[in-house]
Order: structure tokens, then C-alpha cells, then sequence
């Protein structure tokens, strides 16, 4: 003899059955509306860390690498769990829709970060040049005073080429001391200086270029890390092996099922 248990329990197994796919229905909107919000989060994150806008500097090129970077795990947390919404069996067409069309945009998404790789290398080093040619201009200039200082022959010479200085030296109206003797005073401290500058001009050089290569690797293992994340949504059809997949594929790093195995 049968017996129905859901109505010796007194519950009804239509309402259960509709009680269970209103909570699907929720559960699924609910994860797309929090990964819409998560990717919205990301956007304005590269948004607001790219401005303003400098397309030919290579400090702003490195800066929008680093906004993408900082908000690609809000990118793939969202699209995960926009994806997750789609799972549910009472997802409606349009959500169906909405996530054929976040896959596609996934597989520009894992370019654009594997592009991002040599344009931090390139940035960084123009960067870092840039700033080599500055200490290096800095440091001719210092040369150039030191001979236009050896090359002065009285007081008032001394005192036009101390002029001429982005910031003017002002000498005494009357030299305390002989000419010669004033103007080997002011070499030896020029000297002096330069020598200082020089050397915490190089300290600087390899300060930077020891941050370079450590933010360089750091940032170029993780947009690799994010291109990766992104291909495995890159999914065009159910049952279909996603960029990733075909990408470990090649290398011989993944296996495909085959049906009925």
C-alpha cells in the first residue's frame, strides 16, 4: 500500500513545489543583482582611476594598469556570480541573454589584460627613463655652473654667473676674502654638492628600478592571472570548452570528456 508522507505530514506538494521555485527565483535574482553591482563597482573603479585622461603618458598608461588590476577581482566576482544566476532552472530569457552577452564581452576582457602585461613593461621603462633624464640634466647642469664659475676672471664676472641661477646667489657687496680664494670656495662646495647629488641621484635610480621590477612582476602575474579568470567564462554555447580550456588544451594541459565516457 502506498501512502502519500507529504499529505500524512499535512503539507501540500503543489505549494512545496512552488514555495521551492519562488526561492530559486529569488536566489537567482538575488546573484544577479549583486554581480551586476560588483561589476558596476569595478567599472567605476577603472573609470575614476583613469582620469584625467593622458593617452601618450606613460605614468597614465601605468596608472589605468593598475586601476584595472585593482578592479578585476570586483570583475570576476561579478561575472561569477551573474553566471551562478544563470544555473538556476527557472532563469528567465532575458537573464539568459544578459549572460551570453557577459560571456563574449569575457573574452575581449581576457585580452585586454593579457595586453595590459607588455604595456606596464613598456610604460615602466619609459617612466624610468624619463626620470634618468632628468637627474641626468640635472647633473649637466651642475657641471656646466662648475665651469662657468672656473672660468670667471674678476668679482663681477662671479657675481653674473651667480645670478644667473634658477635661484639667484647674492654675494656680499664686499669680498671678505681674495678673489681666487672666494672663487676656490665656491667651486669646492659646488663640487661638494654635485658629488651629493650624484650619489643620491643613483641611490634613487636603483630605488626605482628595484620597485619597477618588483611591481612589474607582481602586476603582470596578476593580469595574467585575471586573463585566465576571464577565459574560463568565455563559454559560446552550453557544453562548449571555454578559452581557457582550449588554451590548456593546446599546451596538453587539459583533457576534454568525451560524451558517454
Amino acid at each position: 500500500m502506498i501512502t502519500d508522507t507529504s499529505a500524512m505530514d499535512g503539507k501540500d506538494p503543489v505549494s512545496s513545489s512552488n514555495s521551492r521555485i519562488h526561492l530559486k527565483k529569488e536566489a537567482s535574482r538575488a546573484f544577479s543583482a549583486i554581480g551586476l553591482i560588483c561589476i558596476g563597482l569595478g567599472l567605476l573603479a577603472i573609470v575614476f582611476g583613469s582620469l584625467p585622461v593622458r593617452l601618450l603618458d606613460p605614468a597614465w598608461q601605468l596608472q589605468v594598469s593598475a586601476a584595472f588590476i585593482s578592479a578585476g577581482f570586483s570583475l570576476l566576482i561579478g561575472t561569477l556570480l551573474v553566471c551562478t544566476a544563470e544555473a538556476f532552472p527557472v532563469t528567465s530569457a532575458p537573464l539568459k541573454d544578459r549572460v551570453q552577452l557577459l560571456r563574449k564581452i569575457c573574452t575581449w576582457m581576457a585580452i585586454l589584460y593579457l595586453v595590459l602585461i607588455p604595456v606596464q613593461i613598456y610604460a615602466g621603462v619609459r617612466v624610468l627613463r624619463q626620470s634618468s633624464n632628468e637627474e641626468g640634466n640635472a647633473q649637466a647642469f651642475w657641471q656646466k655652473f662648475k665651469r662657468q664659475i672656473e672660468a670667471t676672471r674678476n668679482e663681477q664676472e662671479l657675481r653674473t654667473v651667480l645670478g644667473k641661477l634658477p635661484q639667484p646667489i647674492n654675494l656680499p657687496t664686499k669680498l671678505d676674502q681674495p678673489f681666487a680664494v672666494f672663487k676656490d670656495g665656491i667651486i669646492s662646495q659646488a663640487d661638494s654638492r654635485f658629488k651629493a647629488l650624484a650619489y643620491q641621484a643613483e641611490q634613487a635610480r636603483l630605488k626605482r628600478l628595484q620597485n619597477f621590477i618588483s611591481e612589474a612582476a607582481n602586476n603582470c602575474l596578476r593580469s595574467l592571472l585575471f586573463a585566465a579568470g576571464f577565459a574560463a567564462f568565455t563559454r559560446p554555447k552550453p557544453g562548449a570548452l571555454s578559452l581557457l580550456e582550449h588554451v590548456l588544451e593546446l599546451f596538453g594541459l587539459y583533457r576534454p570528456r568525451r560524451r558517454g565516457s
